[in-house]
């Protein structure tokens, strides 16, 4: 799944540049996707923070609360793996965009022409990227445990109790570390969310959301924590929107 985060601060370009991608996937259904859009650094920075992961992101430069340029360094932080395609009116930031190893630099008004060639030069790398694992320290063995598979963790007894999507649930040994830690490697895909103190989910397995709880695949139930319902709700209604393509 490629994560793809679309962020311009004039409401006109980032409608069409939203709008050419959705057309792009149209004419390329076999490439699995999932987008975001942003009208500003801030709000994308915010949701990386909150643990969302993108690896591809269509970046405006000239923004009024921080411009392209600094957001992709503070991008790097978060992933410095992550692709970035510039899209701007002046080619006065080329070199600042090299600098930060940004793939391309498109000029606005941005057109199919440009912009379709660039994302079938970059996407199949991505699409190639191996699955992720996570390294459960398990009582015999450590067991390498595909993200995809995990429909939820709970930390259970200082054990972590892994949920499966076959129906099968495994346990690690009592962890010296705390949840947080144990499981921060999860919360690094996008697919991952803290709904609370002792659950993870992934959202990608979720039937529903209710005001105290996600009802996931296998009639799994993970609570949700009142301080943590809005951001939850947000992430739930985010995925739903970006999966209709």
């Amino acid at each position: 799944m490629i994560y793809t985060a679309i962020c311009d601060d004039y409401p006109a370009q980032l409608k069409i540049t939203t709008t050419l991608l959705e057309k792009y996937l149209r004419e390329r259904p076999g490439i699995e996707m999932q987008f975001s859009s942003f009208s500003s650094g801030a709000e994308l920075l915010k949701s990386m923070a909150a643990g969302k992961v993108y690896n591809l992101l269509l970046l405006d430069i000239i923004m009024p609360d921080i411009n392209g340029i600094e957001l992709a360094k503070t991008i790097r932080k978060y992933n410095e793996n992550a692709v970035m395609i510039f899209l701007t009116a002046s080619k006065d930031h080329a070199l600042e965009a090299y600098a930060v190893s940004a793939a391309h630099y498109i000029l606005k008004p941005i057109k199919m022409n440009s912009l379709f060639p660039v994302l079938d030069n970059v996407i199949p790398a991505l699409s190639q990227e191996k699955e992720s694992y996570f390294l459960l320290s398990a009582p015999d063995s450590d067991i390498k445990v595909p993200f995809s598979s995990i429909i939820c963790v709970e930390l259970n007894h200082r054990r972590l109790k892994l949920y499966l999507e076959n129906g099968k649930a495994l346990f690690s040994k009592y962890i010296r570390t705390t949840f947080s830690d144990t499981v921060a490697p999860l919360l690094t895909d996008e697919r991952f969310i803290r709904p609370h103190k002792s659950f993870i989910v992934n959202i990608e397995k979720t039937v529903e959301l209710t005001k105290s709880e996600f009802v996931m695949k296998n009639d799994i139930i993970a609570p949700v924590s009142r301080l943590n319902y809005s951001d939850m709700k947000n992430a739930y209604l985010s995925y739903i929107e970006n999966s209709v393509v």
